[in-house]
């Protein structure tokens, strides 16, 4: 039985012999095929026998009939509209980290302030004697879209702070 794989990448068709396996990079693009994104059909499948479903026969309208784990051609009208929002809200944001899960963009949740009642001591920079970051440091935290990953990063205030800190003033 051949394994029809689809490249993510160049999208090409790719079969592969059983004798050898599958193949780890695309031959095309010789981008990696395995993992993300990958999908895989059964070579044998027959046409013949199965239903064809016209997609244009299902109503939008009735979004109650979709259960989460149905993922066909047709989308909800509210998941075209978090797609919108989403994309509104990247094209809006100063940086667009990538989720290291899932490589989406992710979105800017909002700023945490660590330090305000004294928990948190910052690390002193030898050199400069000079604290890495302020002992009320800001922090931007960003939301994953698809898997809902968490991340945060410094903000720049914070980063300009903290190279300082690490880079001794320059002598004239």
């Amino acid at each position: 039985m051949e394994t029809t794989t689809i490249c993510p990448w160049c999208e090409s068709d790719i079969v592969w012999d059983p004798e050898i396996g599958p193949e780890k990079y695309c031959p095309h693009c010789d981008n990696e095929i395995s993992g993300y994104r990958t999908l895989e059909f059964d070579a044998d499948f027959d046409n013949e026998n199965s239903e064809q479903v016209d997609p244009m026969d299902h109503d939008l309208e009735d979004e109650d009939n979709w259960d989460d784990d149905d993922r066909g051609i047709l989308r909800s009208k509210r998941e075209i509209a978090a797609n919108s929002a989403i994309q509104n809200l990247l094209n809006e944001q100063y940086e667009m980290p990538e989720c290291v899960n899932c490589r989406e963009y992710m979105l800017e949740a909002g700023q945490q302030v660590i330090g305000q009642q004294g928990e948190f001591e910052a690390k002193i920079a030898p050199e400069t004697e000079m604290p890495l970051v302020r002992s009320t440091m800001k922090v931007i935290w960003y939301v994953c879209p698809s898997c809902y990953r968490t991340d945060s990063y410094l903000s720049l205030e914070d980063r300009k702070q903290m190279l300082d800190a690490l880079s001794p003033a320059e002598e004239q």
